[in-house]
């Protein structure tokens, strides 16, 4: 009988020591404890102000007029250029020389038609060469 009662008392006794053991786990006075990891407590991301709204393809035209920049300033042909991922495409028929940036006109076809912008990109000791402005005209 005795053994009886030592089982039927053994799974009850268990469950209160280990909670015992867990809720004191999550004394949040206790020294030590960081309260920062509790779970809904992710501070709010910093505002930052948003980047330029690029449309697709921008990446690939710039590649392609880094690329051909020297030989097409001051009347030099038109150069195409494509970003097949996006299934993007378009033709530089302008490159300007402004001193350390370059404006540019180009064209830029996709499934939603043709349109025609103006740019200007500059050197940027960190990032190489970077779109600046990019305007529909």
């Amino acid at each position: 009988m005795a053994l009886r009662l030592s089982r039927r008392l053994f799974f009850p006794v268990t469950v209160a020591l280990l909670a015992g053991c867990s809720v004191s786990a999550l004394d949040m006075e206790e020294p030590g404890i960081d309260p920062s990891v509790v779970t809904g407590s992710i501070a709010p991301a910093p505002e930052t102000t948003p980047p330029a709204h690029l449309p697709v393809g921008t990446d690939a035209m710039l590649h392609a007029m880094v690329a051909e920049m020297g030989e097409m300033l001051d009347g030099a042909p038109p150069l195409s250029w494509a970003d097949e991922e996006n299934g993007v495409r378009g033709v530089i028929s302008h490159i300007y020389d402004d001193g350390t940036c370059r404006r540019f006109v180009t064209t830029r076809e996709s499934f939603d038609g043709i349109s025609l912008y103006r740019g200007t990109a500059c050197p940027s000791p960190e990032f190489g060469w970077q779109i600046q402005a990019f305007e529909a005209v």
